[in-house]
């Protein structure tokens, strides 16, 4: 981090900018601070990938040997202000009458509402306007005034990218005042980190803390500084010829698996984890953008958006083997234990949801061990091809067989 920038750890009563509030409205006492103020150097390379998708507006701090990401947390605005935000900050001095006519049209509220809540996934109304070829008429997506052409094909498409994670931010801090910090999703990225701690699977997802950076141009900036994920992104997997499947990936998948039920983490998609390598064996997973964790959600038995349902009807894990280190740890733990992890970031609610959670899963462990003599595995070398074709075989919606079927060609390491 030295090749980066100076950091300096100051009492966290000195850090405080703008309203560092509590999660909940209600008068919940979750407050959060940043744990550190690091300052940038001039020589860094410090930008923001604008093009949203998997990347949601990160910055990036990169030399020639080291690159940290960095997930700025933002002020709460009205929903106009918002997307006047989002507008000045993507195009800053360029195309200024086109931007002057978006703030226009965003001045009446079905407008408004059309952009703000825009889907560039599946169905919505910017995927479709996306996928058409003639992107002349943009009042689906809240703009009725004709644009340029050029800043229609050219522009319009990566910006409604950047602007949408935007408006996930926005949506997902509705609770919160105008004037508030927007901290929901980075408190379910830290306490996501504090349970992992927990478990003993620190491994397994990016180190992340909340800090405030001083930039050269005196600004500063609050958010979650996340070190770099080891391996490679999915995507990159396909040019890999003749892949292969070490079954140290299903184990890194099942303790996966299990940590995000307990966290209620509902956005483990392929673009939210790098893969380890051997050569063009695939040997594990370094998970980040923990974000959409900890909400209600209480019934294992259910997909919870991308998160399976961890637990059958018959009340057995929908996984045919387990980390006995990692069951025995879980096992361990009682409600105090969740509490005193995470009383410092989350409030009332979403403690006693985990708890919840947690209870649910050591009674479905507890009831798996007696109808099962082999369900828990004691060593790594126990994870072996058979454990991998008996979880394929299985067909249940796991991560490991939701990453082998969006994998497409691959094989099974025999050696094991």
């Amino acid at each position: 981090m030295k090749l980066f920038f100076k950091t300096a750890v100051v009492p966290l009563n000195l850090l405080l900018v703008g309203n560092l509030c509590c999660l909940d409205c209600s008068g919940a006492s979750a407050n959060i601070n940043p744990s550190e103020t690091i300052k940038i150097l001039p020589e860094t390379k410090f930008y923001i990938n604008k093009n949203g998708g998997i990347s949601h507006n990160t910055y990036i701090l990169e030399n020639k040997t080291q690159k940290l990401f960095f997930k700025e947390t933002k002020e709460k605005l009205s929903m106009y202000g918002t997307a006047e935000r989002a507008i000045k900050e993507y195009f800053g001095d360029t195309w200024l009458e086109a931007q002057n006519s978006m703030l226009e049209d965003l001045k009446n509220q079905e407008n408004l509402e059309n952009f703000i809540y825009i889907k560039t996934y599946a169905n919505g109304q910017a995927a479709k306007w996306l996928k058409s070829k003639d992107k002349s008429d943009t009042s689906c997506i809240g703009f009725p005034t004709k644009l340029p052409s050029d800043f229609v094909n050219n522009k319009l498409p990566k910006f409604l990218s950047y602007a949408f994670s935007e408006f996930v931010q926005y949506r997902a801090n509705k609770n919160r005042s105008e004037g508030e910090l927007q901290l929901n999703q980075l408190i379910g990225s830290l306490a996501s980190v504090k349970l992992a701690e927990l478990l003993d699977l620190s491994d397994l997802l990016v180190k992340t803390k909340y800090v405030k950076l001083s930039l050269p141009d005196t600004n500063t900036k609050l958010g979650i500084l996340m070190d770099c994920a080891q391996g490679l992104p999915f995507q990159n997997l396909k040019e890999i010829e003749n892949k292969i499947i070490d079954p140290q990936l299903q184990l890194n998948f099942s303790k996966l698996m299990i940590l995000d039920a307990l966290c209620a983490q509902r956005d483990r998609a392929v673009g939210n984890f790098f893969t380890k390598l051997d050569n063009n064996k695939i040997i594990g997973i370094h998970a980040y953008d923990n974000d959409l964790s900890f909400d209600a959600y209480t019934n294992l038995r259910t997909d919870n958006y991308l998160l399976p349902a961890i637990i059958n009807s018959d009340n057995t894990i929908t996984l045919p083997h387990m980390d006995k280190k990692l069951a025995e740890k879980i096992l361990s733990l009682n409600y105090k234990d969740i509490e005193n992890c995470l009383k410092d970031l989350l409030i009332e609610s979403q403690i006693d949801a985990t708890i919840n959670r947690l209870h649910q899963i050591q009674s479905s462990i507890k009831h798996t061990m007696k109808l099962k003599n082999d369900f828990l595995l004691e060593n790594n070398s126990d994870w072996t091809e058979k454990t991998m074709q008996e979880e394929t075989n299985t067909h249940n919606k796991t991560y490991f067989n939701s990453f082998l079927k969006n994998l497409g060609s691959y094989k099974l390491d025999k050696s094991c």
